[in-house]
């Protein structure tokens, strides 16, 4: 259950080359993915349950022994035992990355379903109904949940206060098809075995603050690019494999100035004057210490919705993706319709009703920069 690598967001669909392997057993005849009979499920108790759950969440075994304060030799003999119970490999590990096999993914989906019932029930007799909400965990990238979503979160969960909501930040594309959420909002194209619906676009442009334009000046092409400092993000799901085609040049050397694993870093380093960077269009929506500049450079990303085909749909997950879907509803806000919409145009969306309000107090308000 643990990768070669650190990215869990290789892993796409189970894998059958030579190089598949059982992960926890050194016996090379293991049995890797047989079904499993429900008496062999029943010889998992909960307590070994909830440590392959730890072990999935965190996505590998070093992880996942961090994550339970337990030595990573011992989470392999447990998880190894478990495998022994079950008479089958839980998981195996490939060239990209680690794959639950058929055996590990009813053992997920029983914990699942002990885990809603036996926790829920506990919580319940304890006579605190609302400690028994149905837990919805959503990944999705840091700059969307942290500026976008998050937010608009909090009204969310106020009209549904009987859900317990995850909301999982990372730049990394989730491992959906392996359990590591119940919804998936990424720009990677969906791997094989997800079910996915595109539900919107992010746009992105050059943006700069007043700060740095009135010293720098204002570019009116990527011609000017040798002449201004850049700020540029490097991170899993940015494109930078067009970074040549945003500089205008195939060596960047001496052009970016700054550098960042994270959205957040990133907007800070241009809204604080630290050079030109390429935000989306909607950061002209919840920010005015960033203007967007015109040098005939607009990226376009298409935002995936994902849940898995194994996936049971609950009422929580559904209320999420009604949600989700609303968000980013280009009706609602224009920064997300599939046809680029210049940020000087949907100024009339920038109401306190709409848009500026949930971010009071968090990054700016119209009135908190005159300069532009």
């Amino acid at each position: 259950m643990v990768a070669k690598k650190k990215r869990t967001d290789c892993v796409q669909t189970k894998s059958n080359s030579s190089s598949a392997r059982p992960i926890f057993h050194h016996r090379d005849n293991a049995p890797t993915d047989p079904p499993l009979a429900p008496d062999r499920l029943k010889r998992i108790d909960w307590h070994e349950l909830e440590l392959v759950l730890h072990v999935i969440a965190a996505g590998s075994v070093r992880a996942g022994a961090a994550r339970t304060g337990h030595a990573i030799g011992t989470i392999r003999r447990r998880l190894g035992r478990i495998e022994d119970k079950l008479g089958a490999a839980i998981a195996e590990r490939s060239a990209t990355g680690f794959i639950l096999t058929r055996a590990g993914k009813q053992l997920i989906q029983r914990a699942r379903d002990m885990e809603r019932t036996w926790v829920g029930a506990e919580r319940m007799k304890s006579g605190d109904a609302l400690q028994g909400r149905e837990r919805v965990r959503i990944a999705v990238t840091e700059g969307l949940g942290t500026y976008w979503l998050m937010p608009r979160l909090v009204e969310f969960q106020e009209r549904h206060p009987d859900l317990d909501v995850e909301l999982i930040c990372d730049m990394r594309a989730a491992d959906i098809l392996n359990d590591a959420c119940d919804i998936a909002v990424q720009l990677e194209p969906p791997p094989e075995g997800a079910q996915a619906r595109h539900i919107g676009t992010l746009h992105l442009m050059p943006f700069a603050s007043d700060r740095y334009l009135q010293t720098a000046g204002v570019p009116r092409s990527i011609d000017e690019w040798p002449r201004h400092r850049l700020v540029w993000q490097e991170a899993d799901q940015v494109a930078s494999h067009l970074l040549p085609y945003i500089l205008g040049t195939a060596d960047p050397a001496g052009l970016i100035a700054i550098r960042t694993n994270t959205s957040s870093a990133h907007f800070r380093a241009v809204a604080s004057g630290g050079g030109i960077g390429i935000l989306p269009t909607y950061a002209r929506a919840v920010s005015r210490r960033v203007r967007p500049l015109d040098v005939g450079l607009h990226l376009r990303r298409e935002i995936f919705c994902l849940t898995s085909n194994e996936q049971t749909i609950t009422q929580g997950v559904q209320s999420a993706l009604n949600w989700l879907a609303q968000s980013f509803d280009g009706d609602l806000y224009p920064w997300f319709r599939d046809a680029f919409v210049h940020p000087r145009d949907f100024e009339q969306a920038l109401s306190p009703s709409n848009v500026i309000s949930l971010f009071e107090g968090f990054i700016d308000t119209l009135d908190a920069d005159e300069a532009i």
